[in-house]
Parts: structure tokens; C-alpha cells; sequence
């Protein structure tokens, strides 16, 4: 049967060819969706996570803006102790994230002072990588980094000192000068104009507030074990007034994007299945119509309506594997071509205003999506050629065989 199906499927060579090149095409096109998606995905948490909030935190219970912690924790040690014995935490390190007031003698800015431990947050964070003019923390004690958008509004240069003011621990406005020691360039707008690094311990200083951190930061050796960390640390913290948080609660935006993401995805699979399937009812369609003399003789000989139900369904199949090995063909070339030099993409030139994000995405394939969607090509294919074996396999072979 396989054989008579397949000599079938190309009796009308230019017919089937459309059909395989648009199943083909609209594979693809849907493997292609699937890979650039799951990239801007991948990347934008990669890059959230790398550039400031990490893979978990520990925050004081009372804070009410997880991405502005500013409640200090009251005693650091039992958390710094947890982290540390959790072999899936790669490293970690506390911080502190205030909000402050950068003056020069030229200009005055409010801007979020984040106090880090140099070393620990290199293991952390991307940041030591945007450094574009200088150095990064950690060889002079009380040296500052800061955007080159910030820099020129505060008409700043290296080598430079700008006055620090923050909220010190008994409510008095605590004040120290800092030198300018390097300058980075993420590239996201809001980032580089509203961020300010200086070291763990001379903030700590300044606000009198020795061994204190108000969060604590920690990047695991797998993201994806992230809410698995996150319960049992809290497991292990219960008690305390701590709060144990993951990316995912930090950066919940991000999950609304994916998630709108997925719809367009999802609205543009149906819309490619929704072609394929009236391309292959049409295509069985018309091949019925000319082939009723055919399927009558077949019936006249022998042949059971079964048979031809089954006939038609397998060159349904046929045809469907070609077009979805075409199309998988078609798509992986497409995404390994992307992969290795890029595509550049407006969509992220827009999310860089928020955080770090590259306007040249690299593309990732998804291997468990694109056999999905192989798979379901291919029913599609079967199921739209049923409607047409149904109507043959009714045929009456007398009536079939007085059809023109």
C-alpha cells in the first residue's frame, strides 16, 4: 500500500509540491518562532539576573518593595551561614541598596547607592564586564563607579570625588566623598543614569551600620533549580525575619512578558496549522473528486471501503512527513545561521532602557518545541485528509463507476 500511496502522492507533482513547500515553510516559520522566543527569553532572564538581581535573595520580612530593600537584616549571620552550606548556591554576598544623593561641585542627582563586596559580586554579577573608562571596585577603599550617562550629568571625571548623603542608622543624614575610579556602559538607559557602585565595607561606614546588609545575593550553579532553593532556605530560615525570594518573585514582569510572549505564539501556530490542514483537505478533496472512477473500480475488483479510507490517509501521511522534513530542514538552517551570527532585533533596543538587554539576538533551538510541532504537523495532516477517506470510503462502486 505504502508503495501505491506514494506513486499516488506524486501523480500530480505541481499540487503536492505547494502543499510540501507550504507545510514545509510553515514549519519553519513556527520553528523559528518557537527559537527566537525561548532566546529573548533566555537572554533577559540571563541578563536580569546577571546585572543586578541574582538567581535568589534574602530580604528583612518587613520590606514592602523587594526590588528597594530598606529594612536592614537584623542579624546577617544565620542567613550567611545557610547559603553557604547549600552546594547548590554557587556564591553569594550581602549588599546594600539605598536610595541617595550624589553631589559635584557642578550638579546634584538622586540615584540608588548599591554597597558590594567587590570580589563576592564579581562571582555574582556582569557588572565588573560593562567597564568601559578605569576600574573596577576593590583598590581603593572608598572609590566609586558609576554610568558614563551619570557621569556627564553630574559632569564627573575619573580621578574626581562626588559627596555621597544617605540616611545613616540613628536618622541623621550621613555624608562621605568618594573618587571616581571607573565608568560603565551597559547600555540600558535607565540603569547607567540611575545606579551608583561603591564598596560593601565604606558604605557601611557612611551609614554607620557595621556588618550590616539589608540583602543578601546568591547565584546557584542551575537557575532552573531556583524555586526549589527558594523553599527550602525559607524552610531553614523559619523563624527568623527573613525572606527568602527567588528571581521569579523579584522580576515577576519578566514573567508577564513571557507569558504574553507565548500567546502570540500560540495564536500563530493555530494560524499555520489552520493553512496546512485546508491545504490538505483541499489537496484529498480534489484528488477524490478525480479519482471517484478510480476508487470505483477498486471497489468493483475487491477492494474494501476500509482499504481506501486507508489508502488516502497514507498518502495524507506521505505527503505530511516530506513537507515536515522539508520544513524541519528549512528551520534548523535557518536557526543555526542565526545562532552563529545574530539577528538584530528592535525589541531590544526597547527592553535595554530598563536593564542590560542586547539589540543582537543569538538564536537557541528548542528541540522539545520543534518536535512538538513536527508532531503536530504531521497530525494535522493526517487528521485534515479524514473528512475526504470518510467520503470515499462511502462511495458506492456502480454510482463510481458511471462518474466522468
Amino acid at each position: 500500500m505504502i508503495r501505491l500511496a506514494w506513486r499516488n502522492v506524486w501523480r500530480n507533482r505541481r499540487r503536492s509540491l505547494i502543499n510540501v513547500a507550504s507545510m514545509g515553510f510553515g514549519l519553519a516559520a513556527i520553528m523559528f518562532g518557537q527559537s527566537l522566543l525561548r532566546s529573548l527569553q533566555v537572554q533577559l532572564i540571563e541578563k536580569s539576573t546577571g546585572s543586578i538581581t541574582g538567581h535568589l535573595q534574602v530580604q528583612d520580612d518587613r520590606v514592602d518593595v523587594v526590588k528597594m530593600p530598606d529594612r536592614f537584616i537584623i542579624d546577617p549571620r544565620p542567613v550567611a551561614a545557610a547559603l553557604e552550606k547549600d552546594p547548590r548556591v554557587l556564591a553569594h554576598a550581602g549588599r546594600i541598596h539605598l536610595t541617595g544623593l550624589v553631589s559635584t561641585p557642578a550638579s546634584s542627582v538622586g540615584a540608588l547607592v548599591c554597597g558590594v563586596d567587590p570580589e563576592k559580586e564579581r562571582l555574582i554579577t556582569e557588572m565588573h564586564t560593562y567597564m568601559t573608562q578605569g576600574e573596577y571596585l576593590g583598590k581603593t577603599p572608598k572609590g566609586l563607579i558609576l554610568g558614563e550617562s551619570l557621569a556627564k550629568r553630574l559632569d564627573l571625571r575619573l580621578g574626581e570625588k562626588a559627596v555621597i548623603m544617605a540616611q545613616a542608622a540613628d536618622g541623621s543624614m550621613g555624608a562621605e566623598a568618594f573618587r571616581l575610579v571607573g565608568l560603565f556602559k551597559t547600555g540600558s538607559e535607565s540603569f547607567d543614569n540611575q545606579i551608583v557602585y561603591v564598596a560593601l565595607a565604606a558604605f557601611q561606614e557612611l551609614l554607620a551600620r557595621p556588618g550590616q546588609v539589608n540583602n543578601y545575593v546568591a547565584k546557584l550553579k542551575d537557575i532552573e533549580t531556583a524555586d526549589e532553593v527558594q523553599k527550602d532556605l525559607s524552610e531553614t530560615l523559619k523563624g527568623l525575619p527573613a525572606r527568602v525570594l527567588s528571581w521569579k518573585q523579584i522580576d515577576h514582569e519578566i514573567l508577564g512578558v513571557k507569558a504574553f510572549q507565548d500567546a502570540i505564539l500560540f495564536i500563530v501556530l493555530c494560524v499555520v496549522f489552520a493553512i496546512v490542514a485546508l491545504g490538505i483537505l483541499n489537496t484529498q478533496l480534489m484528488s477524490l473528486f478525480e479519482r471517484v472512477r478510480e476508487f470505483g473500480v477498486l471497489m468493483a475488483i475487491g477492494a474494501r471501503p476500509r482499504w481506501v479510507m486507508r489508502l488516502l490517509v497514507t498518502e495524507s501521511a506521505l505527503l505530511g512527513a516530506v513537507g515536515t522534513l522539508f520544513g524541519l530542514c528549512v528551520g534548523g538552517l535557518l536557526i543555526a545561521h542565526f545562532g552563529r551570527t545574530g539577528l538584530h532585533l528592535p525589541v531590544g533596543e526597547a527592553l535595554s532602557y530598563f536593564l542590560p538587554f542586547p539589540s543582537i539576538i543569538y538564536m537557541r533551538p528548542n528541540w522539545f518545541a520543534h518536535a512538538y510541532a513536527c508532531l503536530a504537523v504531521l497530525a494535522t495532516t493526517i487528521l485534515a485528509a479524514l473528512p475526504p477517506a470518510l467520503r470515499a470510503g462511502r462511495l458506492k462502486p456502480a454510482e463510481a463507476l458511471r462518474h466522468v
